[in-house]
């Protein structure tokens, strides 16, 4: 089993910039959020955080950015219970239990505020820009997912419930007992400028079952009946969600058994027994549903790109007022403080 694991803790939804940060803070012992501008080393400090681990044999999830997958949001070090997280926007975060259990790494206090605040007019006016293409590409979004719960309704129509119900209660019973533990949230895929950005390394388990579904079926419908009882029974749980509908679940670890919509080979594979009838009658239009939401996510890679182009302007301005010597210098104390 890899030591070393790839995720996300947010992404780029229909409903917005969508992510499970607050959740990653609760399963840690200890929270450095770091504050401070685009640039200013946030990332890099992370991946030095978890290159040390990494050196010390430990388990290591690094958490990418949906704006950018070669940045850091967020590195955690379960046997540690250590987390570093970035906590500026979109996904600002503040301590819960400061000083005891949570603190804060200011990296901004390297930053020249000075010669920043002499550009402010033209800092400021990139900021609104790059603001304005996250708001457009999050249109695309919800225009792609809108063709996806035409399709779904499709599928609803050609569900009968008693199937549904069938389909629901064969996968509860594949609900396993097991040992207490943990619940954790997130993302194996997430929506970025360099497209549907995954990470499928988690998806592998003692048990697993792949429910097959066609494209725009909500698998959120037969998987939460599934956490809801995963819950009673206090199991080990993780959550990984739909990177256009941030709220709805597309893979679920369940103890030692993976639910998952993927196709890992060796799983045993369910499916919907679906009214084929009502399939063919509406192919026209699930073709249709299909084509608008590949065209509208292919459209907000694009914008979201030049959301990227713009956050790299805005990093130009902070690299130019950083102080290296002193970030060096606290990266050398954050290192040899570690846990």
């Amino acid at each position: 089993m890899e030591r070393t694991k790839h995720l996300f803790a947010g992404s780029n939804t229909a409903e917005g910039f969508y992510g499970y940060y607050p959740q990653l803070m609760q399963s840690a012992k200890r929270t450095v959020i770091i504050k401070g501008g685009p640039g200013v080393g946030k990332s890099t400090l992370m991946k030095k955080v978890g290159g040390h681990y990494e050196k010390e044999g430990l388990e290591v999830h690094f958490y990418h950015c949906s704006g950018d997958p070669d940045s850091m949001d967020a590195v955690y070090v379960p046997e540690k219970g250590y987390l570093m997280v970035d906590g500026t926007a979109p996904h600002v975060l503040d301590p819960v239990c400061p000083g005891a259990a949570d603190s804060i790494l200011n990296l901004g206090v390297c930053l020249n505020e000075k010669l920043l605040s002499e550009q402010h007019e033209e800092v400021a006016g990139v900021f609104a820009e790059v603001s304005r293409t996250y708001a457009r590409a999050y249109r695309c979004l919800k225009a792609a997912n809108v063709m996806r719960q035409d399709a779904d309704a499709v599928y609803r129509c050609a569900l009968e419930a008693d199937k549904r119900r069938q389909l629901v209660n064969e996968l509860l019973a594949l609900v396993p007992d097991g040992e207490e533990g943990k619940e954790s949230h997130a993302f194996l895929q997430a929506i970025t400028w360099q497209g549907v950005v995954q990470y499928p390394s988690w998806l592998d388990s003692r048990v697993m079952v792949s429910l097959q579904l066609p494209f725009g079926m909500d698998a959120d419908d037969f998987f939460r009946p599934l956490l809801h009882l995963a819950r009673q029974r206090k199991l080990e749980i993780r959550c990984w969600y739909d990177p256009l509908e941030g709220r709805k679940l597309t893979h679920l670890q369940a103890g030692d058994t993976l639910f998952t919509t993927a196709c890992p080979k060796g799983s045993r594979i369910l499916s919907p027994e679906m009214k084929q009838e009502e399939i063919i009658r509406f192919s026209s239009r699930l073709s249709f549903d299909r084509a608008v939401h590949d065209l509208c996510l292919h459209q907000a890679v694009e914008v979201l790109a030049e959301a990227k182009a713009g956050h790299d302007r805005l990093e130009r301005y902070y690299i130019d007022a950083m102080d290296f010597g002193r970030l060096q210098a606290i990266t050398q104390e954050v290192l040899e403080e570690l846990p």
